[in-house]
């Protein structure tokens, strides 16, 4: 691919926004520090990344999916930097321009609903997929080169769209993932087996269109959600698709029973909010328990006709105040008993992933600066939730952090005995490196810090693979 320098005045397309362009497989990196000879496999992040100088309505959310890895083994690191090869990015490229409007576009401005496939990574089925947080077919991308080899149907069982944040319980081998959509029917949960097939594929009743994005699982239930996110046409002198969180109206979350489909369908309401990621969720008694990074406050304009520009936005409508968030809901009862963790501004949520449904003590979240205009961590905090206890990864001056990952040692014995690990950007410098600090001591800092040739733009998610998974391919 020909290098092009996008010009825009968009915060999230210039500074450490900026797209790269080129794709490079770079050796013999300069380690500060030792990389840990108990950490083999590979770890991806995704992200927006526009090839082309984006049209109109342009968000955040829609630039082409580009994923950064860096793969370690007995001490060894090797990066690599690879667009996703989506349709839409083949259409974009012959025409040498972008070919759809953005997610923000008014109806009838241009050709939209790109699948960029920019938003997470999950290895299921002996496939690394990558998803699209609106949906569409999962694009397949090779280990650990990371090239794409296509997309994946599931063997032509997926009858609707596996957007992001699909859950895997690391017992069964299933893979939890739900499908949304503006029109009826407007949420359904679905189910792949681990030897790649859909078995189950149910709808979930809503009101009216929302916006979705994550989803919970816990050893009993799918938890899925009636947030009052919507679609604003009614502002005057539109010019761009708008959305308004009603916060007179409750949210609520729905509980579908994963063993029994014929189970009636567990509704609580909670506080009007809305909430793009959730940490985990776990069976506790007769309560199932969710954590989460909540926003009070999710879009810019209000139902009243107010217009907060207080805090960072994720695009020009999503504004940012989320903070960790506790919910306890009683399965027999029906109580509903929700609090605050604390008063940090945090996002992206993880945990280990082998513990994503069944009870994970320790939460890591990227801790956010909100005197930036978009969306910058400054840290990492672990939170221990039974406890209350938290801990922070400080970065340096200038650095700056998007969500790290969870990779377990090898041999690990304890939920924390692993690293956090993830990429890390100077800003003054425009420089970027590969973190690796143990998780059980993330105030000690990094015990190796790789410098990259290319810089790595803030990206969306990441997720480790364990080695064996593809040298045993």
């Amino acid at each position: 691919m020909v290098s092009k320098t996008i010009q825009t005045a968009s915060p999230y397309l210039e500074g450490v926004y900026q797209p790269v362009l080129e794709e490079i497989t770079a050796r013999d990196l300069t380690v500060m520090g030792e990389i840990p000879r108990d950490l083999n496999g590979l770890f991806a992040h995704n992200g927006a990344n526009p090839r082309f100088p984006p049209g109109a309505g342009h968000s955040w959310f829609d630039g082409d999916g580009m994923v950064h890895g860096i793969e370690l083994n007995d001490g060894d690191a090797i990066f690599r930097s690879r667009f996703i090869k989506t349709q839409g990015l083949a259409e974009d490229l012959k025409a040498g321009e972008a070919t759809y409007v953005g997610s923000l576009a008014m109806p009838g401005q241009g050709k939209r609903h790109k699948n960029v496939a920019n938003t997470d990574l999950v290895y299921h089925s002996g496939k690394f997929l990558a998803l699209w947080w609106e949906g569409g077919t999962p694009h397949e991308l090779t280990l650990p080169d990371l090239e794409t080899r296509g997309t994946f149907d599931y063997q032509n069982t997926l009858t609707g769209g596996l957007t992001s944040h699909s859950k895997l319980d690391p017992r069964t081998g299933e893979l939890f993932f739900i499908s949304w959509a503006p029109k009826p029917p407007f949420l359904n949960i679905g189910v792949a087996s681990e030897d790649g097939r859909i078995t189950r594929f149910s709808e979930v009743p809503l009101p009216g269109p929302r916006v979705q994005h994550d989803m919970a699982l816990s050893d009993r239930y799918i938890g899925v959600f009636d947030f009052p996110l919507m679609m604003d046409f009614k502002r005057p002198d539109q010019k761009a698709l708008g959305f308004v969180l009603d916060d007179e109206t409750p949210a609520r979350i729905a509980l579908v029973d994963r063993k029994d489909e014929s189970a009636a369908i567990k509704w609580f309401d909670i506080k009007p909010c809305f909430m793009w990621h959730i940490s985990s969720a776990w069976d506790e008694g007769y309560e199932f328990v969710l954590v989460g990074a909540r926003l009070d406050g999710a879009t810019r304009h209000t139902k009243s006709g107010a217009i907060l520009d207080d805090l960072p936005l994720v695009d020009g409508e999503h504004r940012f105040d989320s903070h960790p968030y506790m919910w306890r809901l009683n399965t027999r009862t029906g109580a509903v008993t929700e609090r605050q963790l604390d008063d940090s501004f945090v996002e992206f949520p993880r945990v280990n992933d082998h513990h994503i449904c069944s009870g994970a003590r320790y939460s890591y979240m990227a801790r956010i600066d909100i005197n930036q205009p978009t969306l910058e961590a400054q840290g990492i905090y672990k939170y221990d939730l039974a406890t209350g206890s938290r801990t922070d990864l400080k970065l340096p001056m200038h650095h700056i952090a998007s969500e790290m990952s969870f990779a377990p040692r090898d041999g690990a014995k304890r939920e924390d005995d692993g690293y956090l690990i993830g990429f890390v950007t100077d800003k003054q410098r425009m420089t970027s490196e590969f973190w690796i600090t143990p998780a059980d001591s993330i105030e000690d800092g990094p015990v190796a810090r790789i410098k990259l040739p290319q810089r790595v733009p803030p990206k969306f998610h990441g997720r480790w693979v364990d080695a064996e998974a593809f040298r045993t391919a």
